[in-house]
């Protein structure tokens, strides 16, 4: 099964470069899930 059998069709490589958003948005994703639950929370728990 690893035999190239040469009739895949060509992918051209993507642009390896990426934006500071893509990079930081990993790191950022606990903290938006963090104030969003501290906000749900006030509002509706009165907390």
């Amino acid at each position: 099964m690893t035999k190239n059998l040469g009739n895949a069709r060509y992918v051209p490589p993507k642009d390896t470069t990426t934006s500071f958003f893509s990079k930081a948005a990993p790191a950022l994703f606990p903290l938006v899930v963090a104030a969003l639950g501290y906000m749900i929370g006030r509002q509706f728990f009165g907390i």
